[in-house]
């Protein structure tokens, strides 16, 4: 297990009467508020509840339509409104997208020396710097952006999605009435998600056995609570159990001591740009065949090994190693027909058959470090046609 620091550093209010409390807390935070509500949320008629509640404990409301993705251009125009407003605290509700660009809005209304996309791309760090506070509202639990410091940023001319960490929100409310309005496919893939991005960190080469436990219960958690979920949606327990888990689970617990790997989340962007697809489709299609790669290019197979029988329910004695790997990816792709979700980019969007576009946008990010395997641009466009025509060797 490596060194570490773990800053929760941020409150959790759950539960459906909790409104009360959420405005008085807020209204401790200042008076003037930007809110960043998706549209799913102002369509279900939760917004105008949620609106008489602030103003009534005196918040002076200032709504922003988040959009369909976190665009650089939305956050420079969230924080021109923070300026001309003179906004004190910012509210995402929704999914990634209205978190993210929650806190990359209030960043950057306190930062308006550097151009934010120096900070996105690395150029120019973040630390030390300040930011508007935060608060957030998850109605989709699965990226875990109510939690974390992290932002994603759609640049919008290349597509190209960017990200940095910047701060945490002061706290975040959990209702898990919110969900429950969730069509069944979204709460599919958003938990299946979820459930790819606990894998991915749990799939390294540093060990932790504290968060590798943790890591276990987490998927286990979203396995079972979302099959309750959608044979029941009036299990407000079960949806609310998928909230927390998301919530603690990606807040960086399931990482004590070990370091994340961070090429999956880039080479999904570059799936993302090249078929048109959103964040959930792409990092769950490619998972697969991300997993086909680490498997076959790790010496020590025994967190794989733990992963298959302990998560997938895999029989791992006796078997050799490629036999295994099918029988795993097998046992996954059977999961993803059990919760409809795609096991190739295939069924979602058409193949463009551009292997020289696809190289170019591979290029445009640059060098790409990982713990596991060297990867070069052929290796990714490679895993991505794979990904689209679904060809996992046996396991098709």
């Amino acid at each position: 297990m490596q060194d570490f620091i773990y800053e929760g550093g941020i409150r959790i209010l759950y539960g459906a009467e909790q409104l009360p409390r959420v405005a008085e807390e807020i209204a401790k935070l200042g008076q003037r508020m930007l809110v960043i509500p998706t549209g799913s949320f102002l369509s279900g008629g939760h917004y105008e509840t949620l609106e008489r509640a602030l103003t009534g404990v005196g918040l002076v409301v200032f709504p922003l339509n988040a959009g369909r993705k976190p665009l650089l251009s939305k956050v420079q125009e969230g924080a021109r409104l923070c300026a001309e407003k003179q906004i004190d605290v910012v509210l995402g509700i929704g999914g990634g997208v209205s978190m993210d660009l929650a806190k990359a809005i209030a960043f950057g209304a306190r930062n308006t020396d550097v151009p934010m996309e120096r900070f996105l791309t690395y150029e120019v760090s973040t630390d030390g710097r300040p930011m508007l506070p935060v608060v957030t509202i998850p109605t989709n639990p699965m990226s875990g952006s109510e939690t974390n410091a992290d932002i994603q940023i759609t640049l919008d001319e290349s597509g190209l999605q960017v990200g940095c960490s910047v701060g945490k929100a002061v706290f975040t409310w959990l209702n898990p009435e919110y969900v429950m309005s969730l069509p069944d496919r979204v709460l599919a893939y958003g938990q299946m998600t979820s459930f790819v991005q606990f894998s991915l960190n749990y799939l390294n080469l540093t060990r932790s056995p504290l968060a590798e436990h943790y890591a276990e219960a987490s998927m286990k958690t979203v396995l079972e609570r979302l099959r309750r979920s959608l044979a029941n949606k009036q299990d407000v327990n079960a949806q609310g159990t998928l909230l927390l888990n998301s919530a603690l689970a990606l807040s960086g617990i399931d990482d004590l001591g070990r370091e994340g790997e961070f090429a999956p989340y880039p080479l999904r962007s570059f799936a993302q740009r090249y078929l048109g697809l959103d964040y959930p489709h792409a990092l769950t299609g490619l998972f697969p065949y991300w997993l086909r790669e680490i498997y076959r290019a790790s010496e020590d197979k025994a967190i794989f090994r733990r992963y298959f029988s302990e998560i997938l329910g895999v029989t791992t004695d006796g078997t050799d190693e490629e036999a295994l790997l099918q029988e795993a990816l097998a046992a996954l792709k059977k999961l993803y027909q059990e919760f409809g979700i795609a096991f190739r980019y295939g069924e979602l969007a058409a193949d463009p058959q551009d292997h020289g576009r696809l190289v170019e946008i591979i290029d445009s990010f640059g060098p790409m470090p990982c713990q596991i395997m060297p990867l070069t641009t052929e290796r990714m466009a490679k895993m991505i046609e794979d990904a689209i025509a679904g060809q996992l060797d046996e396991c098709v």
